[in-house]
């Protein structure tokens, strides 16, 4: 009895309508009517018990705000509980008069225990999934920290990658500003060789032609001095005919004497004037090795210092008359002697 009173205390009555009216029928009314009205109180709560079973099952996954109201109903559950529990103590003497009853109300604690079970069970689901939910809101709020983490970092990122547009740019603009430099300091150096080659190939061309101007002066002179030696017999012939022109001769003497400083002072000019020749083919040479300066400061100063403006055929022509003059007045000078 202490065992079957234990079984009934801690358990909850699951019995169907249809068994407990068996058991009315087996029972032949033992009992009387308060029998049949705690049956059918206790039908409908174990029908209530049922359905709340399948909620609970079919609504175990909603909100906290259900998994609150359900809390509520298995408190409201536990209290029938103790009532059902104080009903089946008045029950129990009746049970021990009739056997069937007994196995009847055993039936009904095994599926009062069914139930408690599921109950725990159920009440078991209830903390895990508020378990769960707490540590799906602690990792939310996890992950919360890490995209606001997150977010800093990628809005740091954005930061650096625009400062680093800006050096870009920049560093880009400074690179075509160089190479436009570089291609203009290019462009300076071609000019710069091409003027050099062009003068190098002017003054090559200079000397050149001023060689054979001076080959040419030398050639025509020798045919003066040829011309001035057939020229000093004839003059020799004049001068034995004309032994009475003295006035001639005087003033011959005095254009003589001024053809004599002149043809001192065009040796003088002519000497200075081959050195200068000389010193161009010298400059003209290193010219062609790329100190065409050199060569223009050489003559520039050999014009300075000499006084000549270089023009070739004056000096040409000046050397040819000092020439002639001199080999007259030679003549001249051996007649009268």
């Amino acid at each position: 009895m202490a065992d079957k009173e234990i079984i009934i205390n801690g358990a909850e009555s699951d019995q169907t309508g249809e068994s407990f009216y068996d058991l009315d029928q087996r029972g032949g009314g033992a009992g009387g009517s308060d029998y049949d009205a705690r049956v059918s109180e206790l039908n409908r709560k174990i029908e209530s018990l049922e359905r709340e079973k399948v909620q609970l099952v079919n609504e175990n996954s909603e909100s906290k705000e259900r998994i609150k109201k359900l809390n509520l109903e298995i408190g409201e559950l536990r209290n029938d509980n103790a009532s059902k529990k104080e009903k089946l103590g008045e029950m129990e003497k009746e049970i021990e008069r009739s056997g069937e009853e007994l196995k009847a109300l055993e039936s009904v604690a095994r599926r009062a225990v069914e139930l408690e079970t599921e109950v725990s069970r159920m009440q078991h689901d209830l903390i895990s999934t508020m378990s769960e939910s707490e540590e799906a809101n602690k990792e939310a709020s996890e992950l919360k920290r890490a995209l606001g983490e997150k977010g800093e970092r990628v809005e740091r990122l954005e930061r650096e990658v625009e400062s680093l547009k800006k050096e870009k740019l920049e560093s880009e603009k400074r690179v075509r500003e160089l190479e436009r430099k570089v291609g203009v300091l290019e462009m300076k150096e071609i000019e710069e060789k091409s003027k050099k080659v062009r003068i190098e190939e002017e003054m090559r061309e200079k000397v050149d032609e001023k060689e054979r101007e001076i080959g040419g002066f030398r050639k025509k002179v020798q045919e003066l001095e040829s011309v001035v030696a057939k020229n000093g017999a004839e003059l020799e012939k004049w001068m034995r005919e004309k032994l009475g022109l003295e006035e001639s001769l005087r003033e011959s003497d005095e254009k003589a004497k001024v053809s004599e400083s002149m043809m001192l002072g065009l040796k003088k000019e002519v000497e200075e004037a081959e050195r200068v020749i000389s010193g161009l083919k010298e400059k003209a040479a290193e010219a062609i090795n790329g100190s065409v300066n050199g060569v223009r400061e050489f003559v520039v100063e050999g014009e300075k210092n000499s006084g000549l403006k270089l023009d070739w055929l004056v000096v040409a022509g000046s050397t040819v008359a000092v020439a002639s003059a001199a080999a007259a007045a030679y003549v001249i000078y051996a007649r009268r002697r």
